[in-house]
């Protein structure tokens, strides 16, 4: 079984960054949560890459789409991704719920690549 405590525990930080009405923190701790199991699953087929932008392109070829991944868990990456860019780099101001949203997402994206790391390994 491979690990996925980092990812587990960026979740955690970014619960904890929501309650504490950090919003925009958590989004970002939630989108790093889904990439450290996504370069965790390429890291499974020999595979790295060093940009986000190529570790979300190579995880919806090798692990979606060549993979067998469900597509909308390959999109959840995505989402995560295009939303922390927009808290970190752009206007964006999040709400709790935007935060508890973007965890909740995390938290299926990660959970759906330990299945599938289990399946394929």
């Amino acid at each position: 079984m491979t690990n996925l405590a980092r990812s587990r525990r960026e979740i955690e930080a970014a619960r904890l960054l929501a309650e504490g009405d950090f919003a925009a923190q958590a989004v970002s701790r939630a989108y790093y949560a889904a990439f450290y199991a996504a370069e965790l699953a390429l890291g499974s087929l020999d595979e790295s890459r060093s940009k986000h932008s190529g570790v979300i392109a190579a995880f919806g070829k090798l692990v979606v789409r060549e993979g067998g991944l469900d597509e909308p868990i390959g999109r959840i990456l995505r989402s995560l991704f295009e939303q922390r860019n927009a808290v970190d780099y752009g206007e964006a101001d999040p709400s709790r719920e935007d935060a508890e949203l973007s965890i909740r997402d995390a938290q299926r994206f990660v959970d759906a690549v330990e299945s599938w790391l289990t399946a394929h390994g």
